[in-house]
């Protein structure tokens, strides 16, 4: 009897091990279901709606300048939405072919040192964030911070002595990622550029 006992209460044991184990893995799976079911999805969804909204103000020290002199643009550049886990403000010059001595950086506070841009690099178009490319046409500099929080204003100023007569173009655009929407971007509308990409227009005029 004793021996019957024995055995009938390893029996026992060995299923009491086994119905915890699989109570355990069916905790285990409900909580997971949970998660993927109703909380991630509702987390992932609150992600894709950020809507960074980025603007700037750009001020020219001057509009009429004589050949040899130089001129100020200053920019001032904000998120007015959501958090952006990068900020860009994008200054292009389709005027030129290099930058060289004549475009210099006076005032810089991004947290990303600036990017320069050379003709014919391979560069993202359309707000596609790089999955549709192009090459560009003429140089820029591309200032960014990663990540940047609302209503914090960055400063980015350059000092530009141009070589040749006539009207001297400058382009200048934001752009905040994730670009999940037309706010996502300054300007919304007007000329497009190399990159199929709204910028404002500021020209001078290079006299003899």
């Amino acid at each position: 009897m004793k021996l019957v006992s024995f055995f009938n209460s390893e029996f026992l044991s060995i299923n009491v091990k086994k119905f915890l184990i699989y109570l355990s893995a069916f905790v285990i799976l409900s909580l997971y279901f949970i998660l993927t079911i109703f909380i991630l999805p509702s987390e992932f969804l609150m992600t894709e709606q950020l809507v960074p909204e980025p603007s700037f103000t750009a001020i020219l020290s001057e509009t009429n300048i004589a050949l040899g002199d130089s001129f100020r643009l200053d920019i001032v550049s904000v998120n007015n939405g959501d958090y952006a886990d990068i900020h860009i403000v994008s200054v292009a010059f389709p005027d030129l072919t290099r930058i060289d001595d004549i475009v210099k950086i006076a005032t810089y506070d991004f947290t990303l040192s600036p990017s320069y841009i050379y003709v014919d690099d391979e560069i993202g178009s359309k707000y596609s964030g790089g999955v549709e490319t192009t090459l560009a046409q003429y140089p820029s500099i591309e200032a960014m911070s990663r990540p940047l929080k609302s209503d914090v204003p960055t400063h980015f100023d350059l000092v530009v002595t141009p070589q040749e007569l006539g009207l001297f173009h400058i382009y200048v655009k934001s752009i905040g990622i994730p670009h999940t929407s037309d706010l996502s971007h300054y300007p919304y509308s007007g000329i497009l550029d190399h990159q199929n990409e709204y910028v404002s227009v500021y020209s001078v005029i290079v006299n003899p």
